[in-house]
């Protein structure tokens, strides 16, 4: 078996992970949080200066719904025993994006690293479009479509973002010309398994959507402290070694994709 084939039993354990941990900035708050222990609300909004009170409120209720963070005392959070695993899967996706998205630019943090590579992978019918190409092979887009299952315009749109995020590409120039994986989705194989092997260990709790997550959060000053840092954390539930420096005001950040898809 090829390392990017992923089982049809495990498509949907890895789609709902991403569900749980792709939303914009999940990975940054169970990372603080994580690092601190039991914190209290007002101490993770200071820990998170580029988020307003609302947002991260927002945040913090969708990640104890989802079951990443538990409620140990009023107001009070802390990581839950099952999300201390996603450790592992966050690990594999920033060695992923590292690889396959610019590991020789400007300094990354591991976390902006991980929510990227989780970006990539989330909406609506993506790694059933991952999946049916790692089974099948190049596809078409009429037969692209049965193999999924996807509606038409939900099918174009997912195509579109893949391509953007050169997960796939066409093998000719004609616009009937199949759809093909490309070696940064070929590789994509141990991020389904560390993803399908938390999800499989997650408690019995819906997982809680957002699909129009804190665009409003996307300033200047957000993008300066989570892309560019220069001195980003080691690991991603460990101390930095020195305490970060004041956020810059003018950095250029990187460009992706918007986050609400």
């Amino acid at each position: 078996m090829s390392d990017h084939r992923i089982s049809a039993r495990d498509t949907a354990r890895v789609s709902k992970a991403i569900d749980r941990l792709a939303p914009r900035w999940t990975t940054w708050t169970l990372q603080t949080v994580a690092q601190h222990g039991q914190m209290r609300f007002t101490k993770i909004a200071a820990a998170l200066p580029w988020l307003s009170t609302q947002n991260t409120q927002q945040i913090l209720r969708r990640m104890h719904a989802n079951g990443l963070l538990d409620r140990p005392g009023h107001g009070v959070y802390e990581v839950s025993p099952w999300s201390q695993n996603a450790h592992s899967a966050y690990r594999t996706l920033a060695s992923w994006h590292r690889t396959h998205s610019g590991g020789s630019g400007p300094a990354v943090a591991e976390a902006e690293r991980t929510e990227d590579a989780l970006r990539q992978l989330r909406g609506e019918g993506a790694v059933d479009v991952l999946h049916a190409l790692s089974e099948q092979g190049p596809l078409p887009h009429g037969e692209l479509r049965k193999a999924t299952g996807l509606a038409t315009g939900t099918l174009h749109y997912r195509l579109q973002q893949l391509q953007e995020d050169q997960l796939l590409t066409r093998t000719g120039p004609s616009f009937r010309a199949a759809y093909a994986l490309t070696p940064a989705a070929q590789a994509l194989g141990p991020i389904y398994a560390e993803l399908a092997a938390f999800e499989s260990m997650a408690p019995s709790v819906a997982v809680q959507r957002n699909p129009a997550v804190l665009t409003a959060a996307r300033t200047t000053r957000a993008n300066a402290a989570v892309q560019r840092t220069t001195s980003a954390f080691p690991g991603l539930f460990s101390h930095a070694p020195a305490p970060q420096p004041p956020v810059p005001t003018h950095i250029t950040a990187l460009s992706h994709p918007s986050q609400t898809r």
